[in-house]
């Protein structure tokens, strides 16, 4: 198992590493002069190309692109992911600030999509194709459906504006919190709801749930004792995808909802070119999806032994 471990995470370690120089690559390759955008901003028009030559030999910008790359992958590992172009910050500042909001959001987003995807699912495969669960099914094809900033407009408009009941931008309370967690978790939530019920309506076709009609059981107890153990392998694989994939919906709700998290950090380093907040924002969503899928990966292993025997085959 150790070793499994170790050669796991080498690999997720060299995956790191190179959507990192894609990513450096990408910035880098992109329009525009860095140097020349911190000379207007400290200068105004009157910036000359004397001052912009010299911002570029001080920041390395005439260097080799790999010797640019390793000089930032070295400064990124001491914590180090340099000044924010737009607000003249610390971006490791600006990301101690910001990572919280994120982190309470995909958490409670995550939260809200393991009990709403588990409870759809297990209601639909305890209806057996009957009248509840093709509701079921068509409320999960809907929110698989949706994009995010629909969902959003229609909370906001019927629970903050209609009833008055949540606020509906910025922070003021855990009820800040709702309508954010509720619209970020709706597309991952019905998504795993579908594989809860496809794979279970598969297991409640094998043997062991025969065994565990003929000891007595009902229909839900086999679901809940036979069946959905059998199930975790799938739901754990598609829930770390799933989640992975919520940092992207953050972009857009913390947007929406005025949240000042990584998402919305990133949004206004792209408005105002920040060439380096994009790249520090892309590089930390490189390590969140690696480290989820390691994550995942390792769970699935441990819960699982017939993927330890299929590793050490």
């Amino acid at each position: 198992m150790r070793r499994m471990f170790l050669r796991r995470a080498g690999l997720a370690l060299l995956l790191m590493l190179a959507a990192t120089a894609l990513t450096f690559a990408l910035v880098t390759a992109a329009p525009g002069n860095v140097a020349a955008l911190i000379a207007e901003r400290a200068a105004g028009p009157g910036a000359d190309g004397e001052m912009i030559a010299r911002i570029a030999d001080e920041l390395g910008l005439n260097d080799p692109l790999p010797v640019r790359y390793v000089r930032w992958l070295g400064d990124t590992f001491t914590g180090d992911f340099g000044v924010s172009l737009r607000t003249g910050k610390p971006i490791s500042e600006e990301f101690a600030e910001r990572i919280p909001v994120t982190a309470t959001l995909l958490a409670g987003g995550g939260m809200l999509a393991l009990f709403y995807s588990l409870g759809l699912g297990l209601w639909g495969a305890t209806s057996n194709g009957r009248f509840a669960d093709r509701i079921l099914h068509g409320i999960a094809l809907i929110g698989a459906s949706t994009p995010n900033f629909f969902v959003a407009a229609l909370l906001v408009i019927v629970f903050a504006v209609g009833l008055g009941w949540i606020p509906s931008f910025g922070l003021y309370g855990w009820t800040s919190w709702i309508l954010p967690c509720v619209t970020i978790a709706l597309f991952p939530g019905s998504v795993l709801a579908r594989v809860v019920r496809v794979n279970l309506q598969e297991a409640m076709a094998r043997p062991f749930a025969t065994t565990g009609f003929a000891k007595g059981m009902n229909r839900g107890e086999v679901l809940v004792r036979e069946a959905l153990p059998n199930i975790a392998i799938p739901y754990i694989t598609t829930f770390g995808a799933q989640f992975t994939l919520m940092i992207i919906g953050a972009i857009v709700v913390e947007r929406l909802f005025g949240l000042n998290g990584i998402g919305a950090f990133f949004i206004e380093a792209i408005r105002f070119r920040d060439f380096v907040g994009m790249q520090a924002v892309l590089t930390l969503f490189v390590v969140f999806f690696v480290s989820v899928n390691l994550f995942v990966d390792l769970v699935a292993m441990l819960v699982d032994p017939r993927l330890r025997r299929a590793r050490r085959a």
